[in-house]
């Protein structure tokens, strides 16, 4: 084997950050795409209702668990320690080590699934509980098993990643897409109208189980390509040692928004009509209490989710899941002025990118919503709730994607105890915040209380980063993000413009609501990225060189230095 790495050829230097940032931007978009036709397909079928709100209720453990491991916690593990392990080392002990991963993680998974199945099979077939409760529990029952299929997928993922390869980790969701569509509009046309909506949803539960499988098959193929193939297990290794000490308090760390995520599911479940056989009012504590909130909360929830994401994923994990390989591999030199160097680079893109989605997401959430769900069993008035927590989501857009990026520097640096606390903290501040502030805002409430508390870890980090390493060089991006709230004010203003005169002129011609808003959409989207394209050339924002499409509004890529 060593005489095997002699004789390899010598690695070629690095793509930088951004150019993996945007093939990863490109690849999400599409994924996004797909997500976003598969959301129209199930919403017209399905609904956005307490049915939908009980199929959410099961998706969501899964996907907590893909978050956590597949955009969070071992993955930011794994990632540093198989770096130094490949430095030090070489491929093949480091191979070891990802081969060790992907067996326990297993090994537990497995564990935590069968556990779960114990306790939920039992409530899903009590007919003493509500319906919409069994069905609840059904439907994580049924999708459980899948956590398996996404977890693995996510480390294969990540091994993947630490070899520059991202396609097939960005688009492999498409295949959940695909499968959830054809399973909800499948049932309609085979049966027609004829098998209720409690009945069609399984079948969408089960597709769901039938992507993970198609996953697992496209990363285990990229992961052989990248080397990793069957081979021995050392569980005594240090490095994997050190990723299960590690683990406990970056699961913490990592995972606020996601465990915020899913406080604010079960609170848009509990304190609504969906889990109370539909009654708006209900007695605890021996006080009868009106719920703040219509039926199917956690459904509308879910679609605003959907919409904030949308620009997150695309730009705030895209810029992350690029950055970290290299921050992990400058920490590991102690190269720290270089990691500071990529660092600001990473956050002045993200700037770049989030505060112009932030405002322009706000101004859009009804256009988007109203295309992509209204229509079928989505009525306006779904729309419109929909619409207001998808709103006091996308004001922290910002600061979802500047943690993702100020947390892996704490990570590459193998700090685990400081993220953990402010997670604590933030989770603290959203279910406090959400206790109080559903009854004024009803779903918006929940939504808001995220917002404040991404904000408010987003700033903790800031401060506690800048104390452990020293300035950030915050101080020198003030011009910068002067020209970017500069350029962001005139994008909103010619948005707003668009969407006023487009209403105005199309008042008198009676349009189906749907064609209406999505060709405004498109005006309005259009104009907004023109102008704040051509604002960030005429103010001369570097980063416009990077950016996804807009980048080819600039005027020489070679103008503008690009990062470490």
């Amino acid at each position: 084997m060593a005489q095997a790495d002699q004789t390899s050829p010598a690695p070629q230097p690095p793509r930088s950050f951004l150019a993996n940032a945007n093939l990863l931007s490109r690849l999400t978009m599409a994924s996004r795409v797909f997500g976003l036709i598969r959301d129209k397909v199930c919403s017209y079928f399905l609904g956005v209702g307490t049915v939908w709100s009980a199929f959410w209720m099961g998706f969501q453990i899964p996907n907590l668990f893909r978050r956590i491991f597949g955009e969070g916690a071992l993955t930011a593990i794994f990632v540093p320690a198989y770096t130094q392990v490949q430095l030090s080392h070489g491929k093949a002990q480091a191979d070891q080590l990802a081969r060790s991963v992907l067996v326990l993680l297993f090994a537990v998974l497995l564990g935590i699934t069968a556990m779960g199945e114990c306790v939920l099979l039992p409530l899903a077939l009590n007919t003493h509980l509500l319906p919409e409760n069994r069905l609840a529990a059904g439907m994580i029952a049924v999708m459980l098993p899948y956590t398996l299929a996404i977890c693995v997928v996510a480390i294969l993922a990540a091994f993947a990643n630490v070899h520059e390869r991202f396609a097939s980790a960005a688009l492999a969701p498409i295949t959940t897409s695909l499968l959830m569509a054809a399973a909800a509009a499948a049932p309609i046309l085979i049966f027609g109208g004829s098998l209720p909506l409690s009945q069609r949803i399984w079948w969408v539960a089960v597709a769901v189980l039938a992507s993970g499988v198609v996953q697992l098959l496209m990363l285990g193929w990229t992961a052989h390509r990248c080397g990793l193939g069957w081979g021995s297990c050392d569980f005594r290794a240090p490095a994997l040692r050190g990723i299960i000490r590690r683990m406990g308090p970056m699961i913490v760390g990592f995972s606020a928004v996601q465990i915020n995520t899913f406080f604010d599911s079960q609170i848009a479940w509990w304190f609504s009509p969906d889990a109370h056989n539909g009654l708006q009012t209900v007695h605890w504590f021996g006080r009868s209490i009106h719920l703040p909130m219509l039926a199917g909360a956690l459904g509308k929830l879910s679609v605003a989710q959907r919409i904030y994401m949308l620009p997150v994923g695309v730009f705030g994990v895209a810029i992350a899941t690029a950055i970290f390989p290299r921050l992990s591999a400058l920490a590991a030199e102690s190269k720290m002025d270089d990691l500071k160097k990529v660092l600001q680079s990473g956050l002045r893109r993200g700037l770049f990118l989030s505060i112009p989605a932030t405002v322009g997401m706000i101004i859009i959430a009804h256009q988007l919503i109203t295309t992509i769900y209204l229509g079928g069993r989505v009525s306006p008035a779904d729309v419109w709730r929909a619409t207001n927590a998808a709103r006091w989501f996308c004001a922290g857009i910002w600061a979802f994607e500047l943690q993702m990026i100020l947390i892996r520097v704490f990570y590459a640096r193998q700090n685990t105890r400081t993220p953990m606390l402010v997670a604590i903290i933030a989770v603290a501040i959203n279910l406090g915040m959400n206790l109080l502030l559903i009854w004024p805002l009803g779903v918006g409430g929940i939504a808001a209380s995220t917002t404040i508390s991404a904000i408010g870890q987003c700033a903790i980090l800031f401060w506690l980063l800048r104390r452990d390493i020293g300035p950030l060089g915050i101080r020198a991006m003030r011009r910068v993000i002067g020209q970017i709230l500069l350029a962001t004010g005139v994008m909103a203003a010619v948005a707003l413009g668009v969407a006023q005169l487009f209403h105005r002129y199309l008042a008198p011609h009676p349009i189906h609501p749907v064609i209406a808003e999505g060709v405004c959409l498109l005006l309005v989207v259009a104009a907004a990225a023109l102008a704040y394209g051509l604002m960030a050339r005429l103010l001369k924002i570097p980063e416009l060189a990077h950016a996804p499409l807009i980048g080819r509004l600039a005027p020489r890529a070679a103008q503008y230095p690009d990062a470490p």
